[in-house]
């Protein structure tokens, strides 16, 4: 399922007790340039059919959404600077699996055998949630993930409803489990005619992205308003968004919502980040 060996805490995991103890130093973030602004605005959120979102009207802030996934190289430099010697980044869950967990993955995981301009893999929801937190953000909510993408709401991918006409890095040439290695497109080459009604890339295919909710069947009630949600209810999954290189279409789509365990370590999953609107 391409999935990386966990990582083996030892000793490492050891001399990170004592790290966390302190603040270590960090060396600010550099500027975050490549977002897009997403406006204020009603997004229908879910679709009919799915068993798990049934349609909704959200209202949404505005907000900026990064352009495309963070990349190896921008991930790595989160690294370099201190990012998993600062537990002020860390919530508490992220600082408990951080004392089990000092180095992640690694970096050699995190690339994959890929050049850095593609986007980090094997990136747990923690790991995704700290960096947001170095970059000046924050993971986004199902809400904004899905606005982002998709504009109103309205349509199935967010170029529109068919999936003829563009290219996509999904795999749609038959049972997934054929792929054996990762097949992910640089985050800024993209088909311009599949970008987001705002200007973001690859927001289907290429990787799941992880989201600031909870995973729940039955996160809304149908017909249910909101204004600015956040999925909050105790479970033990976060929601992922977006299908990936190695899904089907139909995983690949504005309203396909997915289960996974925020310790999950997968060379399919990646994330971006969404900050205030100017």
């Amino acid at each position: 399922m391409l999935e990386p060996t966990p990582p083996r805490p030892a000793l490492a995991a050891l001399c990170l007790t004592a790290t966390l103890g302190r603040s270590a130093p960090l060396r600010a973030a550099p500027p975050e340039p490549d977002t897009v602004l997403v406006p204020a605005g009603e997004t229908v959120q879910g679709q009919a059919g799915l068993p798990d979102a049934p349609p909704r009207t959200v209202r949404l802030s505005a907000f900026r959404v990064h352009r495309t996934e963070v990349s190896v190289a921008r991930y790595e430099d989160f690294v370099a600077q201190g990012g998993y010697g600062t537990p002020e980044l860390w919530s508490e869950g992220g600082r408990a699996w951080l004392e089990a967990h000092p180095e992640g993955a690694g970096a050699a995981a995190r690339r994959a055998g890929r050049d850095t301009d593609h986007p980090v893999l094997a990136v747990t929801f923690w790991e995704a949630e700290a960096y947001c937190a170095w970059a000046g953000g924050a993971l986004p909510t199902e809400a904004q993930w899905e606005r982002a993408a998709c504009g109103d709401g309205e349509r199935r991918f967010p170029w529109g409803d068919g999936e003829e006409g563009v290219t996509v890095a999904w795999y749609a040439g038959g049972k997934y489990g054929h792929l054996t290695e990762p097949r992910t497109e640089p985050v800024g080459q993209a088909d311009p005619s599949a970008s987001g009604p705002y200007g973001a890339l690859h927001m289907v295919g290429n990787v799941w992205e992880w989201t600031r909710d909870t995973y729940h069947r039955e996160a809304w009630a149908e017909g249910e308003a909101a204004t600015d949600p956040v999925g909050t209810r105790e479970t033990p999954w976060r929601t992922l968004r977006g299908g990936s290189y190695m899904n089907l279409p139909s995983y690949s789509t504005c309203a396909h919502r997915e289960p996974a365990r925020p310790d999950r370590v997968a060379f399919t999953t990646g994330f971006r980040c969404v900050f205030p609107a100017p």
